[in-house]
């Protein structure tokens, strides 16, 4: 019975010491990322269009088999919900000036952005903006802690998987 009790009090302390902890963490984390890629900014433009409609995000349920998909009916994007990674949706708009910028909603509240922005025409130097908006959800302010370890190292493999697409022979020689 008073491991019990020590066990209570302990996960007592240790759920108080997240919440009060997480009160003074940031609201909003960045994850910023460039790269210049030998391309034209349009095929670059075109690729990053391209990883939406390949469902880009949630990069982080790639393992998670029950995801579902589903188009967004009037704007660009889509829903999906899975046992793992709950449900969500990602808005993608196309903005002036060589930007792409999309929303992720988890459970329909806003909690991330990116911005994609192009410079030059070939080379393209592509600027990359992951901003995460935590609120008040202190689960998320403990994620923006750790925002470069969780993301960083698969948004680095897109990029570094896009750049090698479009460098590619058959991109530079207009085969394709």
């Amino acid at each position: 019975m008073k491991f019990l009790k020590v066990l209570g009090i302990v996960l007592i302390a240790a759920l108080a010491l997240f919440i009060v902890i997480g009160i003074f963490l940031p609201k909003t984390a960045h994850l910023e990322k460039e790269i210049s890629i030998q391309a034209p900014s349009q095929a670059v433009k075109d690729k990053i269009v391209e990883l939406y409609e390949d469902r880009f995000w949630p990069i982080w349920g790639k393992d998670d088999t029950t995801m579902v998909f589903t188009p967004l009916k009037n704007a660009n994007g889509y829903r999906w919900e899975g046992e793992k990674v709950s449900r969500g949706q990602c808005e993608y708009t196309l903005g002036q000036g060589n930007t792409v910028r999309d929303k992720i909603r988890f459970q329909g509240k806003d909690i991330a952005e990116t911005t994609w922005r192009l410079d030059g025409s070939s080379p393209t130097e592509l600027h990359l903006r992951f901003t995460v908006n935590a609120g008040g959800n202190l689960g998320a302010r403990w994620t923006n802690l750790f925002i470069e370890t969780l993301s960083g190292p698969q948004i680095d493999a897109i990029l570094k998987d896009m750049k090698a697409d479009l460098e590619s022979d058959d991109k530079k020689q207009g085969t394709l």
